[in-house]
């Protein structure tokens, strides 16, 4: 092997390298960009972190309590909460029709 041939060999590896590295920060920001809802959704849990902390505890001395009367309180939180998103869900279809 000459060393004309080994400088071509080195060169070409290199070259080989330096696209890797840009095919991977591409990556890199591809897969950012595809979880940053998640990330942002992330952060907001996280900055509820201390009043669901508060509320959590609050339910759980309460069940403790009256686990029956915690039972039909939760029943009708979740109630409230599939119509309160059926009713979004509604308005968003209705304004959808009337344009």
């Amino acid at each position: 092997m000459t060393e004309r041939t080994r400088q071509q060999q080195i060169d070409d590896l290199e070259d080989e390298i330096l696209q890797q590295r840009l095919d991977m920060t591409s990556a890199m920001r591809e897969w950012r960009d595809a979880t940053a809802p998640i990330d942002h959704a992330w952060e907001k849990i996280v900055s509820w972190k201390v009043p669901l902390m508060a509320i959590g505890s609050l339910v759980a001395m309460r069940s403790a309590r009256k686990p029956r009367s915690t039972g039909r309180l939760f029943r009708r939180a979740l109630t409230g909460l599939l119509m309160y998103n059926r009713g979004k869900a509604l308005y968003r279809a209705s304004r959808g029709r009337n344009r």
